[in-house]
């Protein structure tokens, strides 16, 4: 059930996202949007961290009191004090930076956002730790959607990219108004620092991981906005928000369950190495074929997220796609890592991969876009590496076995794209939108997944089988009650 809320709320946060990306590629030029960009990078960097005091540590931590969430939020309270004013004040400087007053506003609304966000944080944590998935998914759904109905509407008017700040503004201010009546335990923001060692050390390792990570992810919006123009910033940017998709169409709702689940399974003292591979060979299995499919269909699917204006963003997604099919175990790390404790290793992992892919990223962002996107094949596979190196020595898990499931997954994927790969040189796609080709080519892809899947025996097969037979069993009842 937990699972099903988060899904839910996921897929319709993923088709509001959909729908407000799609408006907004129409309605502001991409200068504008790289504006906006590179303002959320910067805003990135503020909350990494802030995940020096993490609210990870009230899912984790075996026994909680109300000392410990009262000093999560007095701690987390003051580092968003600190970084909202370093931001208010040094607003004009950054500006100053990029050679654009345009970020001084836009800097100066999401700071206010950043600081408001403190009064929701514990009580989201609290509510994951207890697997309330069902009011999380609706606080969740009812602030996308006033804010996507607000982004779109303050863009039609003329606002341009503040528009984008103003929507994170209200959706902030709804989320708070919304954990407030979801739970109005208003003993959380009593301040105390009673338990701020504790909280400081779990986060020391959390918030460090972070601020690399969010680094290494932000730098090339950071580096192009200033080595080459906002423009650039935004065709990348779409680029990497494109290839994204298939991921966050699989994981779905599982991203916000697997950090709870990890950890209710690790203080039920089970063996993370079994439901782990599992996840492997599922995540793959439909991860690479999208991600084929995606690079094969890149010039449609342009032209139906963002509009024919941006067909510089077609190669990109090409390459990008392609690379990003070594990322098949990227959202299980973080997760795994934390629900065993393994904080310490967590940064460590971190600390080797994000300076090496940070100076492989710099050294292509000089040469130019497509450099920074052929540069993911040497960054990804390597972050994939040293990530499964860390997390063997955990589950005790040999090389060889992650050898099966990707074995398999690759069957699949290959049967997939084959066939999509065939009817798209069988009727290739014009300059304009052609749903009949589109179809036929995505169910093309669909019928080579399902061969691989039957022909290799994949566990993803189990799950499609139980899932069938759910959806009969359903109809069934309905039937009879009807």
């Amino acid at each position: 059930m937990a699972l099903l809320f988060s899904t839910g709320e996921r897929y319709f946060s993923l088709a509001i996202n959909f729908i407000c990306i799609a408006a907004v590629s129409r309605l502001m030029d991409p200068d504008e949007i790289g504006v906006s960009v590179v303002g959320m990078a910067i805003m990135s960097m503020a909350l990494s961290a802030r995940e020096f005091v993490s609210t990870n540590y009230l899912i984790q931590t075996p026994n909680l009191s109300r000392e410990a969430v009262q000093s999560a939020f007095t701690i987390m309270a003051l580092f968003s004090l600190v970084m909202a004013g370093l931001l208010l004040v040094f607003a004009p400087l950054i500006a100053g930076i990029y050679e654009d007053p345009r970020l001084v506003p836009y800097l100066r609304v999401i700071a206010v956002a950043f600081l408001l966000e403190v009064f929701a944080a514990p009580t989201l944590a609290l509510l994951r730790r207890d697997m309330a998935f069902g009011r999380i998914a609706l606080i969740n759904i009812v602030s996308n959607g006033l804010s996507t109905l607000l982004v779109i509407v303050l863009a039609v008017m003329g606002f341009g990219y503040m528009s984008l700040a103003w929507g994170w503004l209200a959706a902030t201010t709804m989320i708070v108004a919304s954990c407030l009546i979801a739970r109005p335990e208003f003993w959380i923001f009593r301040l105390s620092l009673a338990r701020w060692r504790t909280i400081l050390t779990f986060g020391g390792y959390n918030g460090a991981t972070l601020l690399l990570q969010r680094l290494y992810e932000q730098m090339p919006y950071l580096v192009l906005g200033r080595l080459l123009s906002m423009h650039h910033v935004a065709i990348y940017s779409r680029s990497i928000m494109l290839c994204q998709l298939p991921d966050k169409i699989i994981i779905g709702g599982a991203g916000a369950v697997v950090l709870p689940a990890f950890a209710a399974e690790v203080r039920n003292s089970g063996n993370l190495k079994k439901p782990y591979l599992k996840a492997i060979a599922i995540i793959s299995a439909i991860q690479w074929p999208a991600l084929c499919l995606l690079a094969i269909m890149a010039r449609p699917a342009v032209h139906l997220v963002l509009g024919v204006q941006w067909d510089e963003v077609v190669p990109l997604v090409r390459i990008i796609a392609l690379a990003m099919t070594f990322s098949f175990g990227f959202d299980l790390n973080y997760p795994i890592l934390v629900s065993l404790g393994a904080m310490r290793d967590l940064f460590l992992r971190t600390a080797i991969i994000v300076p090496v892919s940070i100076a492989v990223m710099c050294a292509a962002a000089l040469v130019g876009l497509e450099a920074v996107a052929w540069s993911l094949f040497l960054i990804i596979p390597f972050q994939a590496l040293v990530s499964f190196h860390f997390i063997r020595r955990h589950i005790q898990m040999e090389w060889s076995e992650l050898g099966r499931p990707l074995r398999e997954s690759l069957v699949v994927a290959v049967s997939s794209a084959g066939a999509a790969f065939l009817v798209s040189r069988w009727l290739p796609f014009g300059p304009g939108l052609d749903f009949f080709r589109l179809g036929l080519c995505a169910g093309s892809a669909l019928a080579g997944w399902l061969f691989g899947i039957w022909l290799t025996g994949h566990p993803l097969g189990d799950e499609i089988r139980f899932l069938w037979n759910r959806l009969q069993a359903v109809r069934g009842r309905q039937i009879s009650l009807g």
